[in-house]
C-alpha cells in the first residue's frame, strides 16, 4: 500500500526568493542596566547624589506637569545645599 504525502500550505507555496523575512528580535534578558550610587564625603558627613538628584526631580514634579528632558545637580557640601536646573527651573534642596 503507498504511503500518503502530507502536505502543508507552507511547503507547497514556493520560497520567496530575494525577500528578506521580517522577523522580531528576541526580547532582551539578563541583568537589568547598571544603576550606579555616587557618594560624596565631606566634613564627616556623607551625600547620596543619586537620592539629591531623585529628590530634586519630585520637588520640580510638585510645580510642574512637564517631564523631566534635562537635569543639572550642583552640590555644596560647605553650604549645606544643592542646587538644580531641570528644564530651564532652577531650585535649591537642603541636605
Amino acid at each position: 500500500m503507498p504511503e500518503k504525502k502530507v502536505s502543508t500550505p507552507a511547503a507547497d507555496a514556493p520560497a520567496a526568493e530575494g525577500k528578506p523575512r521580517k522577523s522580531k528580535a528576541p526580547a532582551r534578558r539578563g541583568r537589568p542596566p547598571l544603576a550606579p550610587e555616587l557618594y560624596v564625603e565631606m566634613g564627616g558627613e556623607q551625600y547620596n547624589i543619586t537620592d539629591i538628584i531623585d529628590r530634586a526631580k519630585a520637588d520640580y514634579r510638585t510645580t510642574h506637569k512637564v517631564g523631566v528632558q534635562s537635569c543639572k545637580v550642583y552640590v555644596k557640601p560647605e553650604e549645606g545645599a544643592a542646587y538644580y536646573v531641570i528644564n530651564k527651573f532652577s531650585g535649591k534642596l537642603d541636605l
